[in-house]
């Protein structure tokens, strides 16, 4: 057991080191505004370099800019597939590719240039019952016929850039993050005509939608609707300081959500967001993080400082279920065990500074099958399920490390 112990803790040590969020080194530009995912192949938009590709897991990248001619047209604010051709919304308008990149060419037919501007500023792109849909500067267009032409909807004028279109219970809801009003819109008839989104308070920046919940990134924190957008409630506990929420993922049950600007960073919230917590460990300060996105058991995240990425694995549903301070450290048996397929485990933390926790668990040949936690944590008792189901029946060992205390345990996992 001694043996055993000696190797886990030196497993537990090299986990703690590589577990926190990475640059993906081998993407060769800073600034990325979105992040695609379509047939196994990765796209990301960037601020100034147009579009990118990757066919090999995000291990290489081809740069697919041919036909984005001009400055405006390679800052490129978004990227989707439809019909089997690639669209990408950019400064300069529209853009389309039919042989996945290789060259692009311009779709911006019907959509106006404003007075004073030279370009048309296009800040999205979507599609929905095979019509496409885009926020310009001047209005809010859609196109039947896969870009060929575009016609302005009821909602047109200056500085309109509707954008992160999301359709939720048949309805169809585009944020727009500038200053002025309104803050959203939606769409009852399929993006036919729009209405004002008057029911929120702030400026929207982008909607997630799941059965029965919306949730928003404004401006001024996340938001939750219940009734299809009709009232809602701030939902921003836990950020912090200045929080414009830009993306949402849901992860291993766990809502993750980024912030941009003077609030940056990333969060994750076991309870809807009733409480956000720090999930952004290892991440620098990024001016932009615009998206995140689940790809091959890893979160990736666009920022202005390039793609970074996390093991989807460590987000996890660890529950501070007392704040009174332990006397020492304790690592308790998981119950039930024997289990099948849900454990919980239970640990407490003694009095002193906020300590990086790690809790790990291996198979009997000592290799890591789960984070279950990877964070800084405060003083407490804190309760994790672990769910066992993607593994095989037999013995398993869990181990806490919090600063110099190491504990490790079994535990049985019976089908």
């Amino acid at each position: 057991m001694k043996k055993f112990l000696i190797i886990f803790s030196a497993l537990l040590y090299s986990a703690c080191l590589y577990s926190d969020w990475q640059k993906i080194n081998s993407f060769p530009v800073n600034y990325v505004q979105d992040i695609y995912i379509s047939g196994g192949i990765v796209y990301a938009a960037t601020a100034n370099n147009g579009v990118y590709k990757s066919t090999d897991g995000t291990l290489s990248w081809v740069q697919i800019s041919s036909g984005l001619n001009n400055p405006q047209a390679l800052q490129c604010v978004q990227v989707i597939s439809n019909g089997g051709s690639l669209y990408a919304a950019t400064f300069d308008g529209i853009y389309k590719s039919t042989n996945f990149g290789a060259n692009w060419i311009k779709k911006s037919t019907g959509i106006i240039i404003g007075n004073g501007a030279n370009y048309e500023f296009c800040e999205s792109i979507f599609e929905h019952n095979n019509n496409l849909f885009t926020g310009a500067y001047t209005g809010l267009y859609r196109s039947t016929n896969g870009g060929e032409s575009w016609l302005a909807t009821n909602i047109t004028g200056m500085h309109i850039w509707a954008k992160n279109f999301t359709l939720h219970n048949g309805t169809i809801f585009a944020a727009r993050e500038t200053g002025n009003q309104p803050n959203g819109y939606f769409s009852t008839d399929n993006g036919i005509t729009w209405n004002s989104l008057s029911s929120i308070s702030v400026p929207s920046i982008t909607f997630f939608s799941e059965p029965g919940k919306l949730f928003a990134g404004t401006i001024h924190g996340a938001w939750l609707s219940t009734n299809n957008g009709s009232s809602w409630l701030e939902r921003s506990n836990g950020y912090s300081p200045d929080p414009y929420t830009s993306s949402f993922v849901r992860v291993n049950a766990v809502l993750v959500s980024s912030l941009k600007f003077g609030g940056s960073g990333i969060y994750k919230s076991t309870n809807d967001g009733i409480l956000w917590e720090n999930f952004g460990q290892g991440l620098p300060f990024l001016s932009n993080i615009d998206k995140l996105v689940i790809f091959n058991n890893k979160i990736l995240a666009a920022t202005s400082g390039g793609i970074y990425q996390r093991n989807a694995s460590e987000v996890t549903g660890i529950t501070q279920i007392s704040t009174e301070i332990p006397a020492s450290f304790s690592l308790s048996q998981n119950y039930p065990n024997p289990f099948n397929p849900v454990t919980k485990i239970r640990f407490e933390l003694p009095a002193g500074v906020a300590r990086r926790v790690a809790l790990t668990v291996f198979d009997a040949l000592g290799k890591e099958t789960a984070s279950l936690v990877n964070e800084q944590l405060t003083p407490g008792t804190y309760e994790v399920s672990f769910n066992g189901s993607d593994l095989t029946s037999g013995a398993y060992f869990y181990s806490l490390q919090a600063g110099e205390f190491t504990e490790t345990k079994k535990m049985i996992l019976v089908k």
